[in-house]
């Protein structure tokens, strides 16, 4: 039997009027999503100034992508290699690229929904992922994790994201996940458990409905809402922060119309 998703139960214990998440920042900017609801055949999605190529879900070993996936070598030895090379068959793989006005446009491949034996990300254990996930500790739960490379323009090393969706909604307060480039660069994401209810922010009774995305610095960045068609907040001026922030988000947004389907 297929497991209920527990952002799901805690929806359901919201009330049904507009939800909004409570965020460290007291001005924000909220982008409405487009295209996230009804048929995901050609599915694209559009907040801001930002808009996704049709969602490639279940991609193949073919097709236009970072590495060889037909001879199964990447094909330059700083790749990180994809967990989603092992996963080019499953449902819970997918691959968009988005563009921003300026002409810039970020590659990204993920996989979700897969377990604890398959943390270590690549042959290499020194990897950026594997430092980081060594330097916070893991959850210890990891039954459902999301990986995520996303790749800006021309670049050849990828950003990773390694979250734990179990324990983001069975202990949000006590876990962050975190999107890094190297030891040094790095983001990580905190799980919202608050909203801006009519008394003013409350606590939900159960889960998260989304995550804040904070800097190295601790400084809040950009979040995410993942109720109903979903919201992006992006608190940074810099071009090619908020193109990789957006890229985060739409990816989020795009796992959790994953998880809905398993219902």
């Amino acid at each position: 039997m297929k497991k209920i998703s527990f952002l799901f139960l805690a929806l359901l214990l919201i009330a049904c009027a507009p939800v909004k998440p409570a965020l460290s920042v007291s001005e924000t900017n909220a982008f409405p999503v487009k295209g996230r609801q009804g048929l995901l055949i050609n599915q694209k999605l559009k907040f801001g100034d930002y808009k996704t190529s049709s969602v490639k879900r279940s991609w193949t070993r073919s097709g236009n992508t970072r590495v060889d996936l037909i001879s199964g070598q990447v094909a330059d030895p700083s790749y990180p290699n994809l967990v989603a090379m092992d996963y080019a068959d499953s449902e819970q793989s997918f691959y968009f690229s988005l563009s921003d006005p300026f002409g810039n446009a970020a590659d990204v491949y993920a996989v979700s929904e897969f377990h604890a034996e398959d943390l270590q990300i690549g042959d290499n254990p020194n990897s950026v992922i594997n430092i980081l996930e060594d330097i916070f500790g893991g959850s210890g739960f990891s039954e459902n994790l999301f990986y995520l490379q996303v790749f800006l323009n021309d670049e050849v090393k990828p950003w990773q994201l390694l979250l734990d969706n179990h324990a983001a909604q069975i202990t949000p307060e006590d876990y962050s996940g975190f999107f890094a480039l190297t030891e040094e660069k790095f983001y990580a994401l905190q799980p919202i458990t608050h909203i801006n209810g009519k008394k003013g922010v409350e606590k939900i009774i159960a889960g998260s409905i989304g995550y804040e995305i904070f800097n190295s610095k601790g400084e809040s960045v950009a979040a995410v809402s993942l109720i109903d068609n979903g919201e992006v907040y992006l608190h940074t001026d810099d071009p090619s922060e908020r193109l990789l922030l957006s890229s985060l988000c739409a990816a989020l947004l795009l796992q959790e119309d994953i998880a809905q389907q398993d219902l």
